[in-house]
């Protein structure tokens, strides 16, 4: 089991006239990056999906339920696969036309993966407050959060 990591860097973050936030978002464990160090996305939005496919997979009392943890910008996303009640298998995909190609996968805790997306999303959350910036998407966000941080 690994202990997968969702990075994001306030740094980057920027808004733009339709109050569309992007900004620095990847996963890591060890020396593994999905889809790279310092990749650029729609941080808001995809914080969002994520916070919605980690509820799924923890309220779905099913083994084998797939959850898609997906990237907003080119044909990205890690498959998330309930192998148990705590555990899930982690594939990190490149959608082709006709197939997928998987870089890496990995085992880890569903509770893990819970943490460190709660995390990256409070994170998020107290730098756009303080930055006074507002949106539909950003009251989505905070929606997620407030759900799967009880």
């Amino acid at each position: 089991m690994v202990e997968i990591e969702i990075n994001i860097c306030l740094d980057t973050l920027s808004i733009n006239n339709r109050n569309v936030i992007t900004g620095e978002i990847y996963f890591s464990y060890y020396d593994n990056y999905f889809p790279e160090k310092g990749w650029d996305d729609f941080i808001v939005v995809i914080l969002t999906w994520w916070d919605k496919a980690i509820i799924n997979l923890i309220s779905n009392r099913q083994n084998g339920i797939v959850q898609e943890f997906e990237f907003m910008d080119g044909p990205l996303l890690v498959k998330g696969i309930k192998l148990s009640d705590d555990f899930v298998e982690l594939q990190f995909i490149k959608e082709k036309k006709n197939s997928e190609h998987i870089f890496f996968t990995c085992q880890t805790s569903i509770n893990n993966l819970k943490k460190t997306l709660l995390k990256s999303t409070k994170q998020l959350l107290k730098d756009i407050k303080k930055r006074n910036w507002q949106s539909d998407d950003i009251e989505e966000l905070e929606k997620m959060w407030s759900i799967l941080s009880k």
